[in-house]
Protein backbone atom coordinates (compact mmCIF):
# COMPACT_ATOMS: atom_id res chain seq x y z
CA UNK A 1 0.00 0.00 0.00
CA UNK A 2 1.37 3.00 -0.81
CA UNK A 3 2.01 5.54 1.99
CA UNK A 4 0.15 8.40 0.30
CA UNK A 5 -3.30 8.26 -1.20
CA UNK A 6 -5.50 11.04 -2.74
CA UNK A 7 -9.06 11.16 -2.19
CA UNK A 8 -12.22 13.38 -3.78
CA UNK A 9 -14.60 13.24 -1.31
CA UNK A 10 -18.41 14.31 -2.51
CA UNK A 11 -20.67 16.14 -0.30
CA UNK A 12 -23.96 15.35 -1.17
CA UNK A 13 -26.59 18.25 -1.60
CA UNK A 14 -29.59 16.20 -0.45
CA UNK A 15 -28.36 12.79 1.70
CA UNK A 16 -31.53 11.02 1.39
CA UNK A 17 -29.96 7.92 1.91
CA UNK A 18 -28.52 8.85 5.07
CA UNK A 19 -24.58 9.02 3.80
CA UNK A 20 -23.79 12.52 3.70
CA UNK A 21 -20.47 12.16 1.40
CA UNK A 22 -19.08 9.45 -1.03
CA UNK A 23 -15.45 9.12 -1.56
CA UNK A 24 -12.92 8.03 -4.95
CA UNK A 25 -9.25 7.16 -3.66
CA UNK A 26 -6.76 7.16 -6.29
CA UNK A 27 -3.08 6.07 -5.87
CA UNK A 28 -1.63 9.20 -7.98
CA UNK A 29 -1.82 12.73 -7.34
CA UNK A 30 -2.07 13.59 -11.35
CA UNK A 31 -5.04 11.20 -12.04
CA UNK A 32 -6.58 12.53 -8.96
CA UNK A 33 -6.57 16.45 -10.31
CA UNK A 34 -8.26 14.76 -13.60
CA UNK A 35 -10.75 13.27 -11.72
CA UNK A 36 -11.32 16.45 -9.72
CA UNK A 37 -11.32 18.75 -12.80
CA UNK A 38 -14.22 16.51 -14.61
CA UNK A 39 -16.57 17.77 -11.59
CA UNK A 40 -16.03 21.22 -11.51
CA UNK A 41 -18.98 22.04 -14.24
CA UNK A 42 -22.65 23.19 -13.09
CA UNK A 43 -24.15 19.95 -13.65
CA UNK A 44 -22.32 19.02 -10.72
CA UNK A 45 -24.37 21.56 -8.33
CA UNK A 46 -27.10 19.26 -8.98
CA UNK A 47 -26.21 16.37 -6.70
CA UNK A 48 -22.88 17.98 -4.96
CA UNK A 49 -22.96 20.87 -2.01
CA UNK A 50 -19.11 20.53 -2.56
CA UNK A 51 -16.59 18.44 -3.64
CA UNK A 52 -13.01 18.37 -2.07
CA UNK A 53 -9.64 17.25 -3.34
CA UNK A 54 -7.28 15.72 -0.21
CA UNK A 55 -3.99 14.14 0.49
CA UNK A 56 -4.07 11.52 3.15
CA UNK A 57 -0.91 10.09 4.91
CA UNK A 58 -1.11 6.35 6.05
CA UNK A 59 2.08 7.05 7.97
CA UNK A 60 0.74 9.82 9.99
CA UNK A 61 -2.87 9.17 9.68
CA UNK A 62 -3.62 12.76 8.80
CA UNK A 63 -5.20 14.58 5.71
CA UNK A 64 -4.17 17.56 3.97
CA UNK A 65 -6.87 19.59 1.89
CA UNK A 66 -5.31 20.25 -2.01
CA UNK A 67 -8.48 21.85 -3.41
CA UNK A 68 -12.54 22.60 -2.44
CA UNK A 69 -15.08 23.14 -4.57
CA UNK A 70 -17.95 24.91 -2.74
CA UNK A 71 -20.97 24.57 -5.44
CA UNK A 72 -24.20 26.95 -5.22
CA UNK A 73 -27.47 25.74 -5.82
CA UNK A 74 -28.81 26.17 -9.24
CA UNK A 75 -31.83 27.85 -10.17
CA UNK A 76 -33.94 28.41 -13.47
CA UNK A 77 -34.73 31.62 -14.76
Amino acid sequence: MPGTTYIIRFTHRTPGSGIPYEEQEHIGLAQAWEAFKLFAEPDSADLYAEIELVEHSWEDDTERSLARLTLGERYSS
